[in-house]
């Protein structure tokens, strides 16, 4: 019989075995969560924009040049404060009945009469919006529009 079987049966060689597994088992789960801490930081990246969700009342609205002006429910507006600005570049908009328009018209919750583009009907909406930090005016950008009523 040879050295090795005899170790083998004496289960001398048990241990390393075991070690060997234990050894290859860690290896493995490090990998693996390495992998995975990698995978969730690059989807958590922080150049990626997220909108905020605003509801309120549109006060305005041109339809030529896709601008409102916007009061966000609950947020208190002193007298001498201008109207917040948001540029509506959204392609797609839901309307009241929960119907999502894809393509590209103006939120019937928005627009003005027939021939005249502003409107100053009061329409509340839901917006979903990125700020956008220019070094001064900061820019308000509508990319989904959810009408109210």
């Amino acid at each position: 019989m040879a050295p090795a079987d005899v170790l083998r049966r004496t289960g001398v060689l048990a241990p390393r075995r075991r070690l060997a597994t234990i050894a290859l088992s860690l290896a493995l789960v490090t990998v693996g969560l390495v992998g995975g801490f990698g995978a969730a930081r690059l989807a958590d990246d922080p150049h990626t924009a997220r909108p905020e969700l605003l509801v309120g009342v549109v006060t305005w609205s041109n339809e030529q040049t896709r601008s409102i002006a916007f009061e966000e429910d609950e947020t208190a507006r002193r007298p001498l404060d201008g109207d917040t600005t948001y540029s509506v570049i959204a392609e797609s908009w839901q309307d009241v009945g929960g119907t999502l328009h894809h393509d590209g018209t103006y939120p019937t919750c928005l627009a003005g009469k027939k021939d005249d583009p502003v409107s100053t009907d009061r329409h509340r909406v839901g917006l979903e919006v990125l700020h956008r930090d220019t070094g001064g005016q900061p820019q308000h950008i509508v990319v989904h529009v959810r009408c109210l009523d």
